[in-house]
């Protein structure tokens, strides 16, 4: 019995350790966002924008950790969303369990984060900080839902037989369909079409020049 428990044991590290690896990877893409922002914007909204990814990782982190972790994958649940798991409550009793549930909550926020920033390029110019920083948190919680619906047993696109390997509809669609509203409601970027448009001089020439 206590080598059957020591290799559960291990087969959980094994797994928390391949997902805390992969969470990294897809992290690393708020810097990627970053310098493609920065490269197809005007001079002088370089800091703006870099603030802009560190909040949708700070505000998505904790709007993940207090709502949306639980109505994406909480239990119990149903078609729709689900209903328990706030705060990834996971089981006390189970050090193995908590971990893995743990581990598994960074992995699904980094998805969270990564749909938020790709509404990052698109609101760039478009509004102030403050106002994103709202949206940061809002968006996470709308992300939830649509991850219930396409990877959890019972979201009801599941059940429709969808199957969204990496993200392309609950990350990049709901991302994309985000920004396209949001461009829609606030117009052009600032400068764009009142004869004032701002200098586009290249200054990051490391990251500027290959986009």
């Amino acid at each position: 019995m206590a080598g059957i428990n020591a290799d559960l044991n291990d087969e959980h590290a094994d797994d928390a350790t391949w997902v805390l690896t992969s969470s990294f990877c897809i992290l690393t893409m708020q810097s990627g966002f970053g310098m493609l922002e920065m490269g197809s914007s005007s001079k002088g909204h370089e800091v703006n924008i870099v603030l802009k990814n560190i909040f949708d990782v700070v505000c998505g982190a904790m709007a993940y950790y207090m709502v949306g972790y639980g109505l994406s994958y909480g239990e119990p649940s149903n078609w729709f969303m689900g209903q328990g798991d706030f705060f990834v409550d996971a089981n006390d009793g189970d050090h193995m369990d908590t971990g893995l549930i743990h581990s598994r909550y960074i992995f699904q926020f980094s998805f969270a984060a990564t749909s938020t920033t790709i509404v990052s390029g698109c609101l760039a110019m478009r509004c102030r900080f403050l106002v994103y920083c709202f949206y940061s948190f809002y968006s996470v919680i709308v992300y939830a839902f649509v991850a219930h619906w396409e990877w959890a047993p019972n979201g009801w696109l599941k059940q429709l037989g969808v199957h969204d390997f990496a993200g392309s509809g609950a990350v990049s669609l709901l991302g994309a369909m985000n920004g396209l509203i949001g461009i829609l409601w606030l117009g052009p970027r600032l400068g764009r079409f009142d004869g004032t448009r701002l200098s586009t001089d290249i200054k990051y020439g490391t990251h500027d020049k290959k986009l």
